[in-house]
């Protein structure tokens, strides 16, 4: 409304003003409670935030610490020449400390079949005039090809190579140029002594290539046999019909890519990884500080000055009993005789981790609580209890299964701190309602108040228009003065 701009026009008055003050006082009255609402729900809402994804990032450490990462084994390779690789290997955590002397005698191949010599003149030359089926079979494994009449030499490489049964025969064409002619050469992936690739027929005109006739005499011979890869353990003498020999040493598992060099034998070393276990028991730790670190930062109190200002902010859960309950049962699990643990380390104490004042897991250094360092008690467990600390951590039972039960319940989906979440966001919506309302009421306030102001605006125009009409007509009148001040 134009008009609302000149409130005030017609007495003089300074009503325009005057509405403005009466509409400020009456938005700072309604929206400064919907304002303190939205700001404490917001912290509360990024408290709850930082909350859950400090404790996730604790689970996750936590869950690092399972029976297989504290049993895993390190394996370490000594090659007999730099730069090049003989053998790998792994090892699962159930496999003894040991190390073995390695000799790779020779690797495991697969056959070799040829065509005799002048059987053919060019890759053109048509194998067959009738339809027949050539099978292809190395150990247990085989597919078939269907010859057509007229095939050539060329066409059958290509579909043999082409089928999608093939599992790993290779075919090429020889144009030797010499008294030997065209040759067909076939070669298989099947290693392992025993697993000579063998080539049957339906028809006597593919004899020629087969190393099982149909007819008279067959045209493809072995050219080179499959063979076992063998190597020697500590001088024993090992085959293995692959490359990888599976539980040579048990649970141990070799692969071999190159024959070892004359005088020069690999080496295999496998220990306990009390290194990665270390570090994984570090992080864990770490992670459970950063976590009270975290909590003390959203739970901590408002600051006063000796004036009685403020001089720091209270956390966002200030008050909120939630994550001291959530520490409290950690805690507890921190504290507690872990069942099914070895009786020797059934603890985090006699791992020789405990809480400082602060409430932070350390290794202590100090001999207050015992003749024993906390460092002392972990580099024992490490060095003479090992496989007994992923009982005490990822066994049935262990540190982190109860960690996991306890703490999931606030972080998985669905859980405690996401119901939270979307109970404050349902706080926050409805606080947007206040607000929208709060501002809608604001809104008909100030036009209810320019109407009425509007009108007693008027209302004064006319009587200050009235009263200088009868000044002006009184000072006509014969005899009628005004005084005035000398």
């Amino acid at each position: 409304m134009s008009s609302i701009n000149f409130l005030g026009a017609a007495s003089g008055l300074p009503l325009d003003e005057l509405v403005k003050t009466f509409v400020n006082v009456e938005r700072e009255t309604k929206m400064a409670r919907i304002t303190k609402t939205t700001k404490t729900l917001n912290a509360s809402l990024s408290g709850v935030g930082q909350l859950k994804s400090a404790l996730s990032g604790f689970l996750d450490a936590s869950k690092k610490l399972t029976m297989a990462s504290l049993q895993a084994r390190s394996v370490t390779v000594t090659q007999p020449e730099e730069g090049r690789t003989y053998i790998q290997a792994t090892a699962k955590n159930t496999a003894a400390a040991s190390s073995f002397d390695i000799k790779v005698n020779q690797l495991a191949k697969g056959s070799r079949l040829e065509s005799a010599d002048n059987n053919f003149t060019d890759a053109n030359a048509v194998i067959a005039t009738a339809d027949g089926e050539l099978t292809f079979a190395a150990g247990d494994k085989s597919f078939s090809v269907a010859v057509t009449a007229g095939m050539t030499l060329n066409q059958l490489r290509l579909k043999i190579n082409e089928s999608s049964d093939n599992f790993g025969v290779n075919a090429n064409i020889l144009n030797t140029g010499g008294a030997a002619g065209t040759k067909m050469v076939l070669t298989s992936d099947v290693t392992g002594e025993g697993n000579d690739l063998v080539v049957s027929n339906t028809n006597a005109e593919l004899d020629a290539l087969s190393t099982v006739p149909t007819g008279g005499t067959a045209g493809l011979n072995l050219s080179a046999a499959a063979q076992d890869a063998e190597i020697e353990l500590d001088g024993i003498t090992v085959t293995s019909s692959t490359n990888v020999f599976e539980d040579a040493v048990q649970d141990i598992s070799l692969t071999v890519l190159a024959i070892t060099p004359a005088g020069k034998n690999a080496g295999l070393t496998v220990a306990t990884d009390k290194k990665a276990a270390e570090d994984n028991i570090q992080a864990f730790i770490k992670s459970y500080n950063a976590l009270v670190d975290q909590v003390s930062s959203l739970t901590r109190g408002r600051v006063m000055g000796a004036d009685g200002s403020i001089s720091l902010e209270g956390g966002a859960l200030a008050g909120d009993s939630l994550p001291r309950n959530i520490m409290n049962q950690v805690r507890g699990i921190f504290g507690s005789i872990v069942p099914g643990a070895s009786d020797d380390l059934n603890s985090l104490y006699a791992m020789g981790i405990t809480l400082n004042k602060d409430g932070k897991l350390e290794i202590s250094t100090s001999t207050e609580f015992g003749s024993e360092t906390g460092r002392v008690r972990f580099d024992k467990a490490l060095n003479e209890n090992y496989d007994s600390i992923a009982k005490l951590f990822g066994g049935e039972g262990g540190l982190v299964s109860q960690l996991d039960s306890v703490v999931s319940q606030y972080t998985k989906s669905g859980g405690i701190l996401s119901n939270r979440q979307d109970t404050i966001q349902s706080q926050l919506r409805e606080n947007t309602k206040a607000s929208d309302a709060a501002s809608r009421y604001i809104a008909s306030y100030e036009e209810t108040l320019r109407k009425r102001y509007a009108a007693l605006d008027t209302l004064l125009g006319q009587m200050q228009r009235q009263q200088a009409n009868v000044t002006a007509a009184l000072s006509s009148l014969p005899g009628f003065t005004t005084n005035k001040s000398s």
